[in-house]
């Protein structure tokens, strides 16, 4: 029952271990917490973007204020090359009406094909499941001896 007891060398050695665990835990969960923080920070970012890019659309004041934002905040050349079209206003334009053009010449094939498909159903087209045959109503004959009968 007498075990070897533990000299204090060993009992400060096993808890230099543990307190090096415990720091090396500490520094894996505020790693995570800072990746996370990342994505959240990441996330927001591109929501807000995407807000003011649709909002951009359709208030020629608030495009004139970030405009002139843009051109205060944003100096480096490179992040300058990223948002050309935000900070000139006939580039603006330019990119509006070429989007305008992708997303006309998207609903039309959209259109196109809406209407092959339904072209092929009207013809009774290939890999049309055939339809099922319908059977006139049963009668059911009423009378004495009958009762729930169907006719034949």
């Amino acid at each position: 029952m007498t075990g070897a007891r533990k000299t204090i060398q060993q009992l400060i050695a096993e808890e230099e271990k543990k307190g090096e665990q415990i720091k090396a835990r500490m520094a894996e969960l505020k790693a995570r917490q800072k990746a996370e923080d990342r994505k959240k920070d990441a996330h927001r970012k591109i929501v807000v973007g995407a807000a003011v890019m649709a909002h951009i659309k359709i208030d020629p004041q608030f495009r004139k204020e970030l405009l002139s934002a843009l051109n205060k905040a944003v100096t480096e050349p490179k992040l300058r090359n990223v948002i050309p079209d935000l900070l000139s206003e006939q580039a603006f334009q330019d990119a509006m009406r070429a989007a305008a053009k992708r997303a006309a010449e998207e609903a039309k094939e959209a259109a196109n094909a809406a209407g092959a498909a339904e072209t092929q159903q009207a013809e009774g087209g290939a890999g049309k499941a055939p339809a099922p045959e319908t059977r006139p109503p049963q009668q059911v004959k009423s009378g004495p001896g009958t009762a729930g009968r169907k006719s034949a």
